[in-house]
Order: structure tokens, then C-alpha cells, then sequence
């Protein structure tokens, strides 16, 4: 079976880079962010009409397996010297060190993938690798909320799915 890769909102801090390693601007951004949704796309939507071009035999495995990787509605955050911690709802965590080699991180026991951070101007990108798929969400802070803009690249369909979603910091 394809595996797809995770979506979802993944927290940020402002960094810069400075001397070829990542400091933070404005502090770290930690904290507990919550799905807004009246703000940003609906990537269920985004993901339905993208899958729509997939062949009757293909399109249920795909939009279910792509709709689980999206609901997210809450994310808690760490970022400390380098390093990103990532929770969303009530899975396993995420911790990746920006800039090094990816991790092996599963959200359910058919999904794992290869997650990898970077620093990219004042956001931070996540990426993450599955076996025949790519995610990349770039966090940035907009205020006190959490902005993420992703990417899924499936060689199955014809043109990436792209959606942004809005996150409302808690504390």
C-alpha cells in the first residue's frame, strides 16, 4: 500500500539564520495552538478535489488515508537551541533537530515517514517522506497565530495539493 504523508500544522518559531546556524528573532514561539476554522483553506476540501482525477479503484484509500493525516485540531510546541518538539492532538511526538538528518516518526502504524527540519527565512519547514509521497508545511508566527502553508506531492496525482491553515495560539 502507498503511504502519505502527515500533514498538519506543525508549530514555529521566528529564526533567522546567523553564522550558518539557526537563532531565534523574536524568541521561541511555544505553546498550545487550536485549528481556526474560519481562517485558512479546508484541506479536507483541498484533498477531495485533488483526488478526484484517481480512478474509482485508487480514490477511497487515497482520500482516506490523506483526511487522517490532516486531522489535527490542536499542537503543542517546543522549540529550544536548535531543536523542534511537536505534538499534535494525542500522538506520538515529534522531536528533530533543525538542519540534521530526518528522523523515523509514525503517526498511525501505516503511516511512518522521515521527518526533517530546516530553517527557511523567518519560518520553519518541515518535511515530511513517505514511501512514494513528500509533505512540506512552513510554519511562520503571523501575531500570536500560527500560520502553515503545505505541500503534498503524490506522483499519482497530476499537481501538487496545496492548502494553508490557521492556528490560534492558547497561552
Amino acid at each position: 500500500m502507498r503511504q502519505w504523508a502527515l500533514s498538519a500544522a506543525i508549530g514555529v518559531a521566528i529564526w533567522s539564520p546567523a553564522s550558518g546556524s539557526a537563532s531565534p528573532v523574536q524568541g521561541v514561539v511555544s505553546g498550545i495552538y487550536v485549528l481556526d476554522d474560519s481562517r485558512g483553506d479546508n484541506a479536507f476540501k483541498a484533498i477531495d478535489s485533488a483526488v478526484a482525477e484517481l480512478s474509482n479503484a485508487k480514490r477511497p484509500l487515497a482520500r482516506t488515508r490523506l483526511r487522517k493525516s490532516v486531522a489535527v485540531n490542536r499542537i503543542r510546541i517546543s522549540i529550544t537551541e536548535g531543536r523542534v518538539g511537536i505534538a499534535y492532538d494525542a500522538h506520538t511526538p515529534i522531536v528533530v533537530w533543525i538542519g540534521e538528518e530526518p528522523i523515523k516518526w509514525k503517526l498511525i502504524e501505516e503511516l511512518v515517514f522521515d521527518v526533517s527540519a530546516k530553517v527557511d527565512g523567518g519560518a520553519i519547514s518541515l518535511t515530511f517522506r513517505g514511501d512514494d509521497s513528500e509533505r512540506t508545511t512552513l510554519y511562520r508566527s503571523v501575531g500570536r497565530d500560527l500560520v502553515a502553508d503545505t505541500t503534498i506531492i503524490i506522483p499519482l496525482l497530476a499537481k501538487p495539493i496545496i492548502y494553508q491553515q490557521v492556528y490560534n495560539r492558547t497561552n
